[in-house]
């Protein structure tokens, strides 16, 4: 039987996630195991837990409280060195976790270590190398050092948050690592559903959070918000009169972005919090 790892625990959000594709979470039956399940409820452990066949942490909320903040709820439980920030969607072995935890070890200055999703590589690149930005759906995380830096922003609902991450850790004296030899699958394509709100949900918070991210960062000009909302109305009206349901969808979940985004504003302005 192999030896459970003391030093890493895996978190993962989960939101709407039809069981048959949890059976990947096998893959760390020999970590500690944080799961938060959104729009859920209790009962769901029992079912999950039939499934892997080890026991785990389990959360849920009734509501969908938005990524930034479960993930930063998972973070507050983490009693670790280590964590792998995940999704469920990906497949990544049990050594190349242990070797990810390696360079985390051996690297000081290093706050990120992330595998290499690349199917093929074109170059041949280094074992592992310093990196400005990487990609968030798997990577393994130095705890306290994170906690010096800040976790996510809660102001963010869905997308956009991890950019801001990694500005944060850009600025900071920390270092990112992508192991290029280290192999990890994103299967996105399983996790992208045709469900019709969750799309708007997805798309509705990824034009908030790109108007959100600018205003973090000073770069929002008022034209831009008015001009936006101005054209999402006009495509959304000549859509809808030719009946593009998808495209016309589209639009609107933009102008409740925007709008989203607008409400976050006045709040910020005239209530300050």
């Amino acid at each position: 039987m192999t030896k459970k790892n003391k030093n890493i625990t895996i978190i993962i959000t989960l939101y709407k996630t039809p069981l048959k594709k949890l059976y990947k979470l096998i893959q760390y039956r020999n970590f500690k195991n944080i799961i938060f399940n959104q729009k859920s409820s209790r009962s769901f452990k029992k079912k999950l837990k039939k499934i892997l066949g080890f026991d785990f942490k389990y959360y849920y909320s009734q509501k969908n409280i938005g990524l930034s903040k479960s993930s930063n709820f998972l973070l507050s439980k983490v009693n670790t060195k280590f964590c792998l920030f995940t999704q469920a969607d990906v497949v990544i072995k049990e050594d190349a976790i242990k070797q990810l935890e390696k360079i985390l070890i051996y690297k000081k200055d290093t706050i990120f270590v992330a595998p290499n999703f690349k199917k093929r590589l074109k170059n041949k690149l280094p074992k592992y190398e310093y990196v400005k930005k990487l990609d968030i759906a798997c990577v393994l995380i130095d705890v306290k050092k994170l906690k010096k830096i800040g976790f996510f922003d809660e102001d963010f609902f869905l997308y956009w948050e991890d950019i801001l991450l990694i500005d944060k850790v850009n600025k900071s004296n920390y270092k990112m690592i992508v192991a290029n030899n280290i192999k990890a699958i994103h299967d996105s394509g399983s996790s992208t559903s045709n469900n019709v709100s969750i799309k708007f949900i997805r798309d509705s918070n990824f034009k908030y959070g790109e108007l959100l991210y600018d205003y973090k960062l000073f770069k929002l000009r008022k034209l831009k918000i008015i001009r936006q909302l101005f054209q999402n109305i006009f495509f959304f009206t000549f859509r809808l009169f030719l009946f593009r349901k998808k495209e016309y969808l589209h639009n609107l979940a933009n102008i409740y972005g925007i709008l989203k985004f607008l409400m976050f504003l006045f709040r910020k302005i005239f209530f300050f919090n």
